[in-house]
């Protein structure tokens, strides 16, 4: 490419929009802004760097094809746009899977139903996938236009979740898995019209200094219940959704809560908590490298009630939500912790990999130990879980 042909010296302004193909579809990923005073060697470099990043995104494996579109502008507002770059994936596009949801789903009748914990968890479960890919959360994905844009353009993906997700809806007097998806579909198209709207509103008081408490000090004087709980989390996921990690959304919640406790916002920031901890990968991060996995159980167990031991030198995340869960101030994440312990101890995964002789008594062990921790609500299912594993750990023997 010859670039000294098309950029000039003058008053032209180029900017480039970076668009990848999903199930068919063209989607604008990204555009980058260049400005008129721009030397030719810049807007050169930016030519580059975005036929760059869109090669990088179709090596990333999601998308079928890639293409760059350039637009010049002239300080008369006249202006052109040609595509300068198109390019298809050689080999197919890894699918995204959902993933079974074992709990009961919510009968959802709202879109603020859909938005609240309960649903929130299990749309984290199916879209699990989608939710790591996006470095996001499942309360993020709730209230933020721009990543229910991204998995609504993922159209088949969408729809096979939300299917699954109805098959979770097992309560006693509903149509059929077909009706119950239908109505689930439309149900989030009203949510994204609801986050597209709240976008255009004008004067909503901002997230700012990582502050939950003065944020929803300010929205509570303008609306009240479940809008009220709907635009708090708006405007803060508008925030938080760029930060580098669930444990950096983790910290400044937690942060919250120690620093600037309020009752109005307490159970909202356990929701946020509860969303981030969802995150296999930041329980792992948190709990740091254990023998096997009666180990790690244990440890959420302990940690679920605060009496986690604390390493020599401790991760002061770890600490604030040991602290925390030690202070009942998190019931939501301990509830998390607890369902991530049964679905463990449900599964085959052996305790023992080197020696599968010893798997019984390991069983027996671990099963003995959860029941003596676990809360209330959960002393039934996990006894029943344990039984389950050592009968499992019996047939391997005989």
């Amino acid at each position: 490419m010859v670039f000294g042909s098309i950029f000039g010296a003058g008053s032209r302004a180029y900017s480039y929009e970076i668009y990848v193909q999903v199930d068919g579809r063209w989607r604008l990923d990204k555009r980058l802004e260049g400005q008129s005073s721009n030397t030719q060697h810049a807007n050169e470099q930016l030519e580059k760097n975005a036929i760059a990043q869109a090669n990088a995104l179709l090596n990333m494996g999601d998308f079928q094809a890639v293409k760059v579109l350039r637009s010049r502008e002239r300080s008369d507002g006249f202006g052109t746009q040609s595509e300068i770059f198109n390019k298809v994936a050689t080999a197919r596009p890894k699918t995204m899977t959902t993933r079974p949801y074992k709990g009961v789903f919510p009968v959802c009748e709202t879109i603020y139903d859909l938005a609240k914990r309960p649903a929130a968890k299990g749309l984290g479960t199916v879209f699990r996938e989608f939710l790591d890919k996006q470095n996001t959360t499942a309360i993020e994905l709730l209230h933020s236009p721009q990543h229910q844009r991204k998995l609504n353009d993922m159209s088949s993906f969408m729809r096979a979740g939300i299917y699954a997700i109805a098959g979770a809806q097992t309560q006693p007097g509903l149509p059929g898995q077909a009706e119950r998806s239908k109505k689930l579909e439309a149900l989030f198209d009203k949510l994204m019209s609801h986050t597209r709207n709240a976008l255009a509103e004008k004067n909503l008081p901002a997230f700012e200094n990582n502050d939950f408490a003065r944020l929803y000090e300010r929205l509570s004087q303008r609306m009240k219940d479940d809008e009220l709980r709907f635009m708090f989390f708006f405007q803060a996921t508008k925030v938080t959704q760029s930060l580098s990690s669930t444990a950096a959304r983790l910290d400044i919640a937690l942060n919250d809560m120690i620093e600037r406790p309020m009752h109005g916002t307490a159970v909202l920031l356990d929701e946020i908590a509860a969303s981030c901890i969802d995150s296999a990968t930041l329980i792992q991060d948190l709990l740091g490298s254990r023998a096997g996995l009666s180990e790690a159980l244990i440890a959420l167990a302990d940690l679920s009630a605060g009496k986690l031991e604390m390493p020599a030198k401790p991760d002061p995340l770890l600490e604030k939500v040991n602290r925390l869960l030690g202070e009942n101030r998190l019931p939501l994440c301990a509830d998390t912790l607890w369902e991530r312990i049964l679905s463990n101890l449900s599964s085959k995964a052996l305790l023992s990999k080197n020696d599968p002789r010893k798997e019984w008594q390991m069983s027996r062990n671990l099963s003995h130990k959860l029941s003596s921790l676990a809360p209330e609500s959960y002393k039934e299912a996990i006894d029943h879980a344990g039984r389950m594993r050592l009968e499992r750990a019996r047939n391997m023997e005989s």
